[in-house]
């Protein structure tokens, strides 16, 4: 019995690994409002194929507490120079936190409420060198 090869894969390169940073401040709730400091999650993209990141992290703390946010960025805005940005916007989790003894403990002392966030990561970082 005759095996017939399977033609090679053609080699496709992919558009470069590469992260965004975010820096911005949520909406004001209960009287207060928090920072937002963080990295996407690096994914393969440019700024013409549709890629989206995923996030999550904590806001920084504000009246005794943190909360919680995941979520994912709109698709990559191309600006004239070639390169991108992304859109986020995102609300909190409603439940505010501290850190007690390395674990995350609910401040029942704050009432549950949540946050909006949104604006624009800033341009893609942490790309290999060509030819890497």
């Amino acid at each position: 019995m005759s095996v017939c090869p399977l033609p090679p894969v053609p080699y496709v390169p992919l558009p470069p690994a590469h992260a965004h940073a975010f820096i911005g401040w949520t909406s004001v709730a209960l009287g207060h409002f928090h920072g937002v400091e963080m990295f996407v999650y690096a994914v393969n993209g440019d700024g013409t194929d549709g890629h989206v990141h995923r996030y999550q992290g904590h806001t920084k703390l504000a009246m005794g507490h943190f909360h919680r946010f995941i979520g994912m960025t709109g698709p990559p805005i191309t600006l004239p120079d070639g390169s991108h940005y992304h859109e986020i916007d995102a609300q909190t989790d409603d439940e505010p936190f501290e850190f007690k003894q390395n674990y995350y403990k609910t401040v029942l002392s704050v009432k549950r409420h949540t946050h909006k966030f949104a604006g624009r990561t800033g341009p893609g970082i942490g790309y290999e060198p060509p030819g890497w």
